[in-house]
């Protein structure tokens, strides 16, 4: 589990930090036609532009949420691979983000969609809920403390 959040971690800082030193802020560089941009943007919001200049309530929250997702996974139980996939990506997700937010007061993002702008941390957190969700509701882990059954 180390290992996988260490190699997401640091994939998402160099890209990251890659971008942030051959483009120019708001430079684009067109990808996959019509489908994919790179563009260098400084994100200072959470999601769906909340909280905007609140930068110490964000790096409180979400320093909060990394250390209750390294509790809920030790909490986990069996830790089967999709487990701890699930978590690895949430946890490291999280704390590029938080690495980020910490280090510059805003988060780089880089990957440009119809949808929106985002990086690699993103990605690993928008797919480790998913499939946390998944995992959840199929019943392929519980948390102990949390769960009716554990009592």
């Amino acid at each position: 589990m180390i290992t996988m959040v260490t190699i997401l971690l640091v994939m998402d800082l160099v890209t990251k930090r890659w971008i942030d030193s051959i483009l120019n802020l708001n430079e684009q560089i067109d990808v996959i036609n019509g489908f994919l941009t790179l563009q260098l943007y400084y994100n200072t919001r959470a999601t769906r532009g909340l909280l905007e200049g609140y930068t110490g309530l964000l790096i409180f929250l979400q320093a909060s949420i990394v250390l209750l997702l390294i509790y809920g996974y030790i909490r986990a139980t069996p830790k089967r691979f999709a487990v701890q996939l699930a978590f690895g990506l949430l946890i490291s997700g999280g704390l590029g983000n938080l690495i980020d937010r910490i280090q510059y007061g805003y988060v780089i993002d880089f990957m440009k969609v119809s949808e929106g702008i985002f990086n690699l941390a993103d990605t690993e957190i928008r797919y480790g809920f998913i499939l946390i969700l998944v995992l959840y509701f199929m019943k392929k882990f519980t948390i102990q403390g949390f769960d009716d059954q554990e009592k």
